[in-house]
């Protein structure tokens, strides 16, 4: 409606209805023309329209809304190159476009495809995403729930967890008073609620979330998404130590895999695989799996391998080769900073390497690292290098700051179950 893009643009271009009206037409007039409440003469929209640089003529929205909703499920079904090659497309048939939820919806699509794509631009992302911010309130229930998902995963990208889930369960809820959205919409915020859990370490949330997600992935044909909530289960279990039920779902989650024949998947699958059999001490095993994974993710930057380079380097370390730990731990660490969480298992591991266990790595866990994993609501490691601590201090005979460290460990334990 013509109304609606006279709202839209003079919102976008930062003009009031005095400003806008002024010569034109009054005020009242104005908000009513706005809220589609008044039999609008054809010149004072000319005029209006005029005035915002825009044309009174409406385009096909239907077909334009087909190429929109075309390109979401592009991305859905993570048909990125495919998205890619469509957005250029669509862009050109954008520029004549004024109705305000073609643009909002646009907007929003936009910003999807900056975090989801090969190469995520997350502060692009958060342009569009603001953009929209301004007229809420006139979204439709559809683009609300978009709003809130798109939201949660920019969150979540940036590792602010807290923020992400909270736009996750507006989602979630936004998705109950909708009917025009597709049920694997919903799955995917399933997935994400789960996956955001799962940084949070709170492991019974991603089981309740993940299995959620999987009825409907399974449902829809969704098998490399079904692949994604399996590892998810996988990581839940091996954090509650039940090993055989880890592996059980890593493997499930490799048959997905091997047979879409996603070579990214079956990288972290791997790796995970590895680590499981890390927990278990079976430093062999692990290795196998590992290297396997390293095989899969070679197209990737040493920064997206980190964490694989630094569990390898870890189980060389326990086998007492520690030449090849050191070149690992090397690698990694010349790829990573601060802001990386690897990047503090991987000096701990130096530490290590280097015979500075109890002069410089005390100072380390106190100063750096725990401090780290504590801002970022990381319990596990939190937990894991405050009891490391509190053993080099009780080793020390400094019983008070073990006593610490080690209640610390266990308040985070806690917290994880």
């Amino acid at each position: 409606m013509v109304g609606q893009r006279i709202r839209y643009y003079r919102k976008t271009k930062g003009l009031t209805q005095e400003e806008l009206a002024q010569g034109i037409c009054s005020v009242s007039y104005l908000s009513k023309i706005e809220k589609g409440d008044a039999k609008s003469s054809e010149e004072v929209i000319n005029m209006l329209c005029e005035r915002l640089g825009i044309s009174p003529e409406e385009v096909d929205e239907g077909k334009i809304l087909e190429m929109l909703n075309e390109w979401n499920m592009m991305m859905v079904n993570r048909l990125f190159e495919e998205a890619q090659s469509f957005s250029e497309q669509l862009e050109e048939r954008m520029q004549g476009v004024s109705e305000p939820n073609l643009l909002l919806r646009y907007q929003l699509f936009k910003a999807r495809h900056y975090i989801v794509c090969n190469s995520p631009d997350s502060s692009a992302a958060k342009e569009q995403l603001n953009k929209v911010k301004e007229l809420f309130q006139q979204l439709p229930n559809d683009l609300k729930f978009y709003y809130y998902t798109f939201q949660g995963m920019y969150y979540n990208y940036n590792k602010m967890y807290q923020i992400a889930l909270d736009y996750f369960y507006k989602a979630d809820k936004q998705f109950t008073q909708t009917s025009n959205i597709a049920d694997v919409e919903a799955a995917i915020v399933y997935y994400l609620l789960g996956l955001t859990h799962n940084h949070l370490l709170r492991i019974s949330s991603v089981a309740n979330y993940a299995y959620k997600a999987i009825a409907i992935f399974d449902r829809e044909y969704c098998y490399s998404r079904s692949a994604d909530c399996q590892i998810l289960l996988g990581l839940s279990y091996r954090r509650a130590r039940n090993y055989e039920k880890a592996e059980y779902h890593l493997n499930l989650a490799l048959k997905y895999s091997t047979l879409f024949k996603d070579d990214m998947t079956s990288g972290i699958i791997y790796h995970n695989l590895g680590y499981v059999a890390s927990c278990q001490k079976n430093h062999n095993k692990a290795i196998q799996y590992l290297e396997k994974s390293m095989i899969y993710k070679e197209s990737q930057s040493v920064q997206h391998t980190a964490n694989t380079i630094f569990v390898l380097a870890s189980e060389y370390y326990e086998l007492g080769d520690h030449d090849k730990s050191q070149l690992l731990t090397t690698k990694g660490l010349k790829h990573v900073n601060d802001q990386d969480e690897v990047y503090y298992h991987l000096k701990i591991l130096e530490f290590k390497l280097n015979k500075s266990y109890d002069s410089e790595l005390p100072v380390f866990l106190s100063k750096f690292a725990i401090p780290f994993f504590e801002e970022k609501g990381i319990l596990e490691y939190e937990a894991l290098y405050s009891e490391l601590l509190a053993d080099i201090y009780f080793e020390q005979g400094l019983y008070k700051k073990a006593s610490l460290y080690y209640r610390i460990a266990n308040n985070a334990r806690k917290n994880i179950f």
